[in-house]
């Protein structure tokens, strides 16, 4: 592919046509992330945005959609940098744009408009377009990468790059370390031996580890060019007590500058809700009382396994709470009528139909792939030309036809078969399924943006937790967790026993935090297992089958009391990062995490003219979180600060008073 490329302006003049070389082919690509939007003006184009290696440089390239035109391109005035003149026959309103890393000065993170997150890059003195990503992460994500690079120190919501420390890549090669090793290095470093066939590159990855890598990193003499990295070797024999220090395979060792998380009690299960609990939530005509009481009852014990088949039909939005007896009658029978028209449909398609429907075969031939080899093993789907495999397809191929724009999608089989055993009733189980799909449709769209995303955000959280695990599992080429996809995309439906899975399932629904529950369970898991996969020394393909071997021997019980305890212990941290903050637990002050008092103070007057649009995006944390969870936020608080939370008046913050409200 061909595109217009647009250069920082590094040592170039304008029009210099020693600028016009050839584009270098991609030698190692960091980052990725798509629907990345940039606008110039009121001009705007999604794209792709990437950070990678050409040659000898390293750069942040972004791709449009549609190719550029070259007779609408935009000049280095413009831009602060130059285009190549290649032809193209589609056009786009922006160009691609490509920086070099070594020349950005500082990032700038705001909340845009909508909502969505947004940077400003200045490089070489000059400010480029604002660029929108899709959603937080994907900027958290970047700028983890960009410290592969570069050293920044944080001023206010804006990222300064630190110009008088050296870059990784620019230290290792003062070192040599791909070659011979130079006569300064000589005498400290010994023939470095590694399976991989290019020792820079391993060398680099794994010093790309710590994220806040030490001043003076480097074991040796110091580097002589101004301006790199230095220390003695003293400085790293001798590291600091809180230093997690993990040797490598080889004389080069690796320092983690992140704290350990410290460990907390898992949280003990309560008592099972009973049939004579839920009694107690029932009046005269079948409404149930008191909804957040009986959810809490079900996260903390999980239900009596005879009284799943009542109470699911509410958790799955089934039935409104408030519902009575006669109406959930009527509601059943509704239902009935619209499972009929809808089997019907699939059923009536004559073989001349089917010849031109090829959508059709293709998800009915994918079903009953799936439903021949859907827990098998279990009495209620044993045997050949079982009527309750026969159903399963039915209630999918119906599915189907209920949800045309998803259809289905392997995996959707592992959700209804527990629930087809749990009701023994087509109808109920089939609108169950219907009420858990809405919860989980998007871990089943083509893009994967959903699951992506939360394999992400546990990337995130093993770092914060457990930064050697996560060293660990980067050094393997696993730090994109997808060994992890499996246990997100079912909701862990293959790694416990049958009758746990139920239990699992009610506690995700009913979760009373304000938060992606599976991640900490998936987390607590992780962080069970992390001793056997760092002692073990596990390789990719090993720890790939290390956690597939994990299925059914996992304990329901301690993996949940972990994982309550862990996210505990994790918002009552106060240097919780702003991604897991505002992001994963999604707390009320997550919006203003990133910005101090000062900051505030200098945009009072600004705030108070756009509050509306600003609070809007800033109270929805608000709104969805539960009683207890503003609770739990108000004890952690009390707890980490050793004082009894308070308001804050408008004269202690600087600002208008109005604002303050509105904030509030």
């Amino acid at each position: 592919l061909q595109h217009y490329f647009i250069q920082s302006n590094l040592s170039m003049n304008e029009g210099d046509d020693s600028a016009r070389d050839e584009i270098q082919p991609v030698r190692k690509r960091y980052y990725e992330e798509y629907d990345v939007e940039i606008f110039h003006g009121e001009k705007g184009n999604s794209g792709t945005l990437a950070v990678l290696e050409r040659g000898e440089q390293a750069f942040i390239e972004w791709t449009p959609f549609k190719s550029y035109d070259v007779n609408n391109h935009m000049s280095f005035d413009e831009w602060g940098v130059i285009a190549h003149d290649t032809v193209q026959e589609e056009s786009s309103t922006i160009p691609p744009l490509q920086v070099a890393i070594a020349t950005i000065d500082s990032i700038k993170q705001e909340i845009g408009e909508k909502g969505r997150p947004c940077i400003i890059i200045t490089a070489n003195c000059k400010r480029l377009p604002i660029i929108y990503f899709p959603k937080l992460d994907s900027v958290y994500r970047l700028i983890q990468c960009l410290k592969r690079f570069l050293c920044f120190f944080r001023r206010k919501d804006t990222l300064l790059v630190d110009h008088s420390k050296a870059g990784l890549h620019s230290v290792m090669k003062e070192l040599n370390l791909g070659g011979t090793a130079s006569s300064n290095n000589a005498s400290v470093y010994k023939k470095i031996s590694y399976d991989f066939q290019d020792v820079y590159d391993v060398t680099l990855s794994g010093l790309s580890k710590v994220t806040n890598f030490l001043r003076g990193s480097v074991v040796g003499k110091p580097v002589s060019r101004p301006g790199a990295c230095q220390s003695t070797a003293a400085g790293l024999q001798s590291p600091p007590e809180h230093l997690t220090h993990r040797p490598a395979e080889s004389d080069f060792e690796l320092y983690d500058v992140r704290k350990p998380l410290p460990r907390s009690s898992p949280v003990e299960r309560d008592a099972l809700f009973t049939r004579a609990l839920w009694e107690t939530h029932l009046d005269g005509e079948g409404r149930v009382h008191r909804v957040k009481e009986l959810q809490d009852r079900v996260f903390g014990g999980g239900c009596e396994a005879d009284l799943r088949a009542e109470v699911w039909p509410f958790l799955l939005n089934m039935f409104p709470w408030e519902s009575t007896l006669e109406e959930r009658s009527r509601i059943m029978e509704e239902k009935r009528q619209e499972y009929e028209v809808l089997t019907n449909q699939w059923k009536s398609i004559t073989p001349n139909q089917l010849k031109r429907f090829t959508l059709h075969r293709d998800r009915e031939a994918l079903v009953e792939k799936d439903v021949l080899r859907t827990d098998r093993t279990l009495e209620f789907y044993k045997g050949p030309d079982n009527p309750h495999v026969t159903a399963l397809h039915e209630m999918l191929m119906t599915y189907c036809q209920y949800n045309f724009d998803l259809g289905y999608v392997q995996g959707m089989s592992d959700l209804l078969a527990p629930l087809y055993v749990l009701f023994n009733d087509k109808l109920l189980a089939f609108w169950a399924f219907v009420g858990y799909m809405d919860m989980v449709e998007d871990h089943f769209f083509m893009d994967q943006q959903k699951i992506q995303g939360k394999l992400a955000d546990l990337s995130s959280l093993i770092y914060y937790c457990d930064s050697e695990l996560y060293n660990h599992l980067e050094k393997e080429d696993s730090s994109n967790f997808f060994f992890c996809f499996r246990w997100l995309l079912i909701n862990f439906k293959r790694e416990f026993k049958d009758t746990d899975i139920l239990e699992l399932w009610e506690v995700i629904w009913t979760c009373p935090y304000n938060t992606d529950y599976s991640l900490f369970i998936a987390t607590a898991i992780l962080l069970q297992e992390r001793d056997a996969i760092i002692s073990g020394n596990m390789s990719f393909s090993q720890i790939l089958k290390y956690i597939n071997d994990l299925s059914q021997q996992l304990d329901l019980h301690k993996v949940l009391g972990n994982a309550e305890s862990l996210f505990h212990n994790i918002r009552s941290q106060p240097d919780i990062p702003f991604n897991i903050r505002s992001h994963i637990l999604r707390l009320v002050d997550s919006a203003m995490s990133s910005l101090d008092s000062a900051h505030v103070n200098s945009h009072a007057a600004e705030v108070t003219q756009d509050a509306s649009r600003d609070t809007l995006d800033m109270s929805r944390d608000t709104i969805d979180m539960s009683p207890r969870d503003q609770e739990s936020i108000a004890r952690d608080q009390e707890s980490s600060s050793g004082e009894p939370s308070r308001e804050v008046n408008a004269a202690e913050l600087g600002v208008d008073p109005a604002s303050v409200l509105l904030l509030q």
